[in-house]
C-alpha cells in the first residue's frame, strides 16, 4: 500500500525564519540611566530616552544564519554601502559550507551564530525585516526596560542563574535559552557570546547629552560596539554596562547578535495576499493561483536550501518526490508576493 503525502498550509512567514531564534519581545519605551561611573569607558552616566521597539528573545542561532546564507546566495554583502564586505567565516562552532550549501555545524544548530562579522549580522537583520539594536536599546533591554532593576547581570545579581561564563561554561558556547531569562523574557543578555550593536564605538563624553532620545553613537568610527560579555569572562566583566568594541570586519567564535525591529514596522499591517497555495490537505501536487500572471515560484526547505525554482508561469508543482518536512513556498506575481509555510507529511 502506497502512503500518500499530505500538505498543510499555514500563514505567511519569512522563508528562512526559524521560530525560536526569531521570536520578538515587545519592549515598552521609557527612560533610564545609561553607563557606570565606576568605569572610564562607561562614563559619564546620562539619562537616555528610548522609544518602544522589539528585540529577539534569543540570540540568532547557527541554524537561522545558515538558512539566511542559503537564501541570500552570497558570503559577502551584495549591494549598498558595504558591498563586498565578508558576512561570515565557517567554523566548527558556527556554520559550515559543503558543496556550496551552508548548514549549522553538527550539534550546534541551536547555539548562537558565531564567526559572523558586523556586516553579516546587519545583512541578516535587514533580510528579516529588522536591524541591529543600538547600544542604548541593548542596555535598556538588558536592564529590564521601563521597569529597571538594580541587578549586576541581566535578570539577576547571581551570574550562574542567568549567564554562561568562566565559572560554569567549560570555555564553550552553549545553546540559546538554557539559562533564566530577564524580566522582559530575554535570554543570554549576559554571557555566552558578545552581541553586535549597530553603533560605532565612542566614549560617552565625546557624543550625546543627557536626555537624548534614541541615541545612536558617533556618526563614524573604526570599530563597532559589542555587549554582554562571553563564556570565558569572569563575573566582574559581565556587569550590565560593560562595553567592548571590535572592527566590523572581524569575526570570533565568541561574538554573535540578536535582532531589533522598530515598533512601527513590527506591527503586522500586511493585507491578505491574493495569491493562494492549495488544497489543504493535498496529495502529490500543490496548486497555485493568483489574480494576475505568476512570474516566479521558489521552494526552499527549513535549512534555506532551494528544492524548486521556476521563473515562468507555473500553477501546479509536483511534490511527491520531496522528503517529509517543512518547506516555504515563495510566489511572485506582477503585483504581489506571498510566502507560505508547507508541511509535507508521509
Amino acid at each position: 500500500m502506497t502512503m500518500k503525502k499530505y500538505i498543510l498550509i499555514f500563514g505567511l512567514l519569512g522563508c528562512f525564519i526559524l521560530p525560536k531564534a526569531q521570536e520578538m519581545v515587545d519592549i515598552a519605551g521609557g527612560s533610564f540611566s545609561m553607563g557606570n561611573a565606576s568605569y572610564v569607558r562607561e562614563s559619564p552616566v546620562r539619562t537616555v530616552n528610548i522609544n518602544r521597539f522589539y528585540l529577539s528573545k534569543y540570540a540568532i542561532t547557527n541554524a537561522q544564519f545558515a538558512a539566511f546564507l542559503n537564501s541570500y546566495g552570497s558570503a559577502t554583502v551584495k549591494d549598498g554601502e558595504f558591498v563586498g564586505k565578508p558576512l561570515v567565516v565557517a567554523d566548527s562552532w558556527g556554520v559550515v559550507n559543503t558543496a556550496g550549501t551552508w548548514a549549522a555545524a553538527a550539534g550546534y544548530e541551536s547555539f548562537p551564530a558565531v564567526k559572523v562579522t558586523w556586516y553579516g549580522a546587519s545583512e541578516y537583520c535587514k533580510a528579516a525585516g529588522g536591524r541591529l539594536p543600538t547600544e542604548a536599546e541593548w542596555e535598556y533591554a538588558a536592564k529590564g526596560g521601563a521597569s529597571q532593576q538594580a541587578y549586576t547581570f541581566s535578570g539577576s545579581s547571581t551570574a550562574t542563574t542567568v549567564a554562561w561564563f568562566y565559572d560554569n561554561s567549560g570555555n564553550t558556547n552553549k545553546a540559546v535559552g538554557t539559562k533564566t531569562a530577564n524580566s522582559l523574557g530575554l535570554f543570554d543578555m549576559s554571557g555566552n557570546v558578545y552581541q553586535w550593536c549597530s553603533d560605532w564605538f565612542g566614549r560617552y563624553g565625546d557624543f550625546g547629552t543627557s536626555g537624548d532620545l534614541n541615541p545612536k553613537g558617533p556618526a563614524v568610527g573604526a570599530s563597532k560596539v559589542i555587549r554582554g560579555g562571553y563564556r570565558s569572562l569572569g563575573s566582574d566583566d559581565l556587569h550590565l554596562t560593560n562595553r567592548e568594541s571590535i572592527s566590523p570586519d572581524e569575526n570570533y567564535n565568541f561574538v554573535g547578535f540578536r535582532m531589533a525591529r522598530d515598533y512601527s514596522t513590527a506591527v503586522n499591517t500586511q493585507k491578505e495576499s491574493g495569491i493562494k497555495v492549495y488544497p489543504n490537505p493535498a496529495t502529490d501536487y500543490i496548486r497555485i493561483s493568483a489574480p494576475v500572471e505568476i512570474s516566479k515560484v521558489d521552494i526552499v526547505n527549513c535549512e534555506g536550501k532551494s528544492v524548486y525554482s521556476a521563473t515562468h508561469t507555473v500553477n501546479v508543482v509536483p511534490v511527491s518526490s520531496f522528503p517529509a518536512g517543512i518547506y516555504f513556498v515563495k510566489v511572485k506575481s506582477l503585483s504581489d508576493v506571498a510566502i507560505q509555510k508547507i508541511v509535507i507529511r508521509n
